[in-house]
């Protein structure tokens, strides 16, 4: 269907509730606060699907806590700070024509105004401006009064005290380190600089250094099991790539090129000059350890971007070792090092005898590795390979020793030897940086670090954790592991936009480290007229300094500002996608606790899961965004909203398409209508039916369910129940009665619009119009105590839906449409009784098996009446325990109702225990209390 029904809508309210300033929060004592917030977006491109998933959650509960009777600040800033804008700047000013044209056809801008992004800081206040008007347009209640950016003099002043805070802790320090490394732009990256939002995983490699022997080069390798070198017996290279000789401590080593432009920015390396592989297997090598001459063979197995391109060959348990042996037609010593229970004597050779797929190998190298690191133990024999000065400490540290202990020991014994060194890998990789350069690991002097390695400090933040709470709670455990394992987080950039680091200005703060605990400057930033230092900043986040002095001091009024955020933090509900649980969130509640402390930590973190469109992931570096504001246009804001947030669960991924969006369109059109047309009736009675009382008593369960299910964050149970089951009970409802009841009608209109409202706020302020001269967003929320409950109605209407429910079941298993219908009834007074001793053993615990061998009638009639009762709401149990049925007269009353819904002419209702009615296919005999028996004629 059209959207513009939708938008039409969606412009109006909106105007509206801007025009009388409904969403600007101010403080007031009388009302408890709730402070939500998201983190705010990269200015580099239009707000996406992905985007909206999460801002349009936070709104959604926003717009609940204050139909509530919350006083909530839902605040909004923007992201200036590091390499994304500049990257995407960077590429417009050189003419990329991928993206220009990304440009023109995808967020649908003039060629013209394109051309003027090319300045960076152009490009993120066009961003800006168009995430605020989609922001808008999306019906996100935003007290924009709070809104600021990253190169805003007030932010800039507030992460420089932030950081001289930390370092006066000693969590931000200058030391030597190992970083991701742009060789282009020459400055350290993190996940936001990267193509595909990768955060670089550094890992440090052991590296064995092999003398050369006979006049031979040096080899220098790289391994994660120096523990076999015992058991090395050779030294693989590729001999499709290309080899080159380096200097390094004085020493020529040969590595292969790729890992030379690699290792170049972490060791002092110099390149002395190319060698082709056929040169090198032509050398020979010592190894450190057993002191044995070993050969250097092909092997295309060795990949040589990996560690050094050189690879130590122990054939006993790696697979394609022992495979390279072969294809290089060596005959070898093949030499077990470790002995692991559950494997063979020389592990690699029984697989070799299995399979010879490369692709099948690599899963049995990766069992033989864990197998043997968390089961092995150093074979004895390996005491008799090396030379009579080191037996002895082989003997005593390593030999007999698991591999998990022995390894160290390996180490110390290389270390020893002048054999040992480390390198680093990016693990992840190849990751490229958004330049288009390949990232690299380098070693860096005088960088600065924020140390969320810190015993002390991690330790504290994993302890706080049991202070928030986690929707969903399973993202606690994922958030624990990546802040055990955080090392420190490079702070400086050299170019970019951003604030810079206070007491070095070549430098730029990057973009994860000035994003930490901004969240407090949403509390004052709209009474904060003027740029603050240190001093001033200590007193209104940290209550330090003499209020009076300070005021005189400056002529502020400070004490207002101090209140201010003293009323609003800490934050209630901090919302996130899940990309940020690796960096963003953990380095959240790290700093709330070094600078805040515990007090001011965010009391809920909520994550949701990713959108994809069409199956595959988005992200702007690899240039697959859905724009929301073509979201809107397609298919309207209410719409986008619902689909966005309640199509699954909050935790899971969510696919956004055409059918998916279309769907809730049509339906929302259908409720919208429907409610229309409930506001306008013509005709109505004040006499209070069974319907009546049903309808209300439906109500009053679905709007409990509703408020227990937004307030869990359960959008998806929420939206199906206001959609779709309100929906389809006001259908049922009409099927019963031509003239409905004004009094209960009323009522629910009311309730269903205010329901709505949080979710689709637009067209639940078009209809309560209709009613109503106020705002829906500022009324209360509905309570299911506006409605009344009638247990026998609920019941009647349970007895009667089960017999329809029956007969279509029926309908499908005989595949023919009924043309009459026969209902026995069973209204037999010891059956009945039976009934209500059910109820009672059940409210008291008693199982089924206790209560059929206590009843005196058959097991069969006792056990399907248990199973019938065990079924039935508490509450219209009790009402059953306490009142007599009479079946027939629920059938007869309901009479017009069945015939409509199952669409028969003629329904013939017989009393089972009357022996004078027939005994049609032997059915008669099947009613029991509670279950007629059906035949269908």
């Amino acid at each position: 269907m059209s959207s513009e029904f939708f938008n039409s809508i969606a412009s109006k309210w909106q105007l509206e509730w801007e025009r009388n300033k409904i969403f600007e929060a101010n403080v007031d004592y009388s009302k408890p606060k709730y402070l939500i917030t998201v983190p705010f977006p990269y200015t580099n491109s239009p707000m996406h699907v992905g985007h909206g998933r999460t801002y349009i959650t936070a709104d959604i509960y926003a717009r609940y806590l204050r139909m509530k009777g919350y006083n909530v600040l839902f605040p909004f800033a923007f992201q200036f700070t590091g390499t994304p804008i500049l990257a995407i700047a960077e590429s417009i000013k050189r003419g990329d024509s991928d993206m220009i044209e990304f440009f023109k056809n995808v967020y649908g801008i003039e060629e013209g105004k394109i051309k003027e992004l090319g300045d960076p800081y152009n490009l993120a206040e066009y961003f800006k401006n168009e995430m605020m008007d989609t922001a808008k347009r999306i019906g996100m209640s935003i007290d924009w009064r709070r809104s600021f950016t990253t190169m805003d003099p007030r932010f800039e002043k507030f992460v420089q005290w932030q950081l001289k805070k930390l370092r006066e802790m000693g969590y931000l320090v200058s030391e030597e380190g190992v970083i991701g490394y742009c060789p282009n732009d020459n400055f350290p990256v993190g996940m936001h600089d990267t193509r595909g939002d990768i955060e670089p995983e550094i890992t440090t490699m052991h590296l064995i250094l092999f003398e050369g022997a006979e006049n031979s080069y040096n080899f220098m390798v790289a391994t994660s099991r120096p523990e076999l070198i015992f058991g090395v017996v050779a030294l693989m290279v590729n001999p499709a790539a290309n080899y080159v000789i380096v200097e390094y401590k004085g020493k020529n080593f040969v590595i292969s090129e790729k890992a030379y432009r690699k290792l170049s920015f972490q060791k002092e390396m110099k390149l002395v000059k190319p060698i082709s592989p056929s040169d090198v297997i032509n050398f020979k090598a010592i190894n450190p350890v057993t002191r044995r001459k070993i050969d250097i063979i092909f092997s295309k197995y060795v990949d040589p971007s990996l560690g050094t391109g050189v690879v130590m060959n122990y054939p006993a348990h790696d697979p394609f070792h022992y495979l390279a042996l072969i294809e290089a037609n060596k005959n070898l010593d093949v030499i077990p090092v470790v002995k692991t229970e559950g494997l063979g004597e020389i592990p690699a050779e029984e697989v070799i005898v299995e399979t010879k797929d490369p692709a099948e190998l690599k899963d049995f190298v990766d069992s033989i590795y864990k197998g043997e690191y968390y089961r092995g133990v150093m074979n004895e024999t390996i005491v008799s390979l090396v030379p009579d000065f080191l037996r002895q400490f082989v003997k005593e540290n390593i030999a007999n020793k698991r591999v998990q202990d022995a390894r160290k020991n390996v180490v110390e014994l290389l270390k020893s030897l002048d054999a040992y060194d480390v390198i680093y890998e990016i693990i992840n990789g190849p990751i490229y940086c958004r330049c288009g350069a390949e990232i690299v690991v380098k070693k860096v002097e005088n960088q600065f670090f924020i140390t969320y390695d810190n015993p002390r400090w991690k330790s504290l933040t994993l302890k706080t954790l049991s202070n928030i709470d986690f929707i969903p709670n399973e993202i606690k455990k994922e958030i624990e592991k990546v802040i055990f394992d955080l090392k420190k987080e490079a702070v400086g950039r050299s170019r970019g936009l951003g604030v810079k680091i206070p007491w070095d200005e070549s430098q730029i703060v990057e973009s994860l480290s000035d994003s930490t605990l901004y969240t407090v400057l949403y509390t004052v930033i709209h009474k904060l007229n003027f740029t603050p230092n240190d001093e001033i900043l200590d007193f209104i986040f940290l209550g330090k300094g003499n209020v009076n002095d300070l005021e005189k001091k400056y002529g502020i009024n400070l004490r207002s500002l101090r209140d201010e955020f003293l009323y609003w933090y800490p934050v209630d509900q901090r919302h996130s996608g899940r990309d940020l649980i690796q960096n963003h969130i953990p380095f959240y509640i790290y700093n709330h606790i070094a600078i805040l402390g515990d007090d001011f930590l965010p009391k809920r973190i909520v994550i949701n899961g990713f959108v994809r469109v069409s199956g595959r992931k988005m992200s702007k570096s690899l240039r697959n965004i859905y724009p929301l504001f073509k979201a809107i246009r397609e298919f309207g804001v209410d719409p986008v909203r619902v689909s966005l947030t309640s199509s699954v669960d909050i935790s899971q991924d969510l696919d956004f398409n055409e059918s998916i969006v279309t769907t809730y369109a049509q339906q929302l059109k259908r409720v919208f209508d429907l409610i229309d047309s409930l506001i306008s009736l013509k005709s109505s009675t004040e006499e209070v039916r069974v319907a009546d009382k049903w309808l209300s008593s439906k109500f009053k369960d679905l709007i409990l369910i509703v408020n227990k299910s937004v307030e869990s964050l359960d959008f998806r149970n929420a939206i199906n129940i206001m959609l779709y089951e309100m929906y389809n009970i006001l259908k049922d409802y009409f099927d019963m009665v031509e003239i409905p009841n004004a009094k209960v009608i009323g009522k629910i209109v009311s309730a269903w619009i205010r329901a709505l409202a949080p979710f689709t706020p637009h067209i639940a302020e078009e209809l309560w119009h209709k009613i109503s001269n106020t705002f829906v967003c500022l009324e209360r929320y509905p309570s299911a105590d506006e409605f009344d409950y009638y247990p026998d109605a609920v019941f009647e209407m349970h007895y009667i839906n089960n017999i329809i429910e029956e007969v279509k079941e029926l309908e499908d298993i005989v595949k023919k449409k009924a043309e009459k219908i026969i209902i026995y009834i069973n209204e037999n007074n010891k059956l009945k009784e039976l009934v209500k001793k059910a109820i009672f053993s059940i409210e008291k615990g008693i199982s089924m098996r206790e209560f059929i061998a206590e009843s005196a009638e058959d097991v069969k009639v006792s056990e399907k009446i248990y199973a019938i009762v065990s079924k039935l709401d508490p509450s219209i149990r009790n009402y059953l325990a306490n009142n007599d049925i009479k079946e027939e007269d629920i059938l007869v009353r309901n009479m017009s109702y069945l015939l409509k819904k199952i669409g028969v002419p003629e329904i013939v209702i017989y009393n089972a225990e009357d022996p004078s009615v027939p005994d049609i296919k032997s059915k008669k005999s099947q009613a029991i209390p509670l279950s007629p028996s059906i035949v269908l004629l």
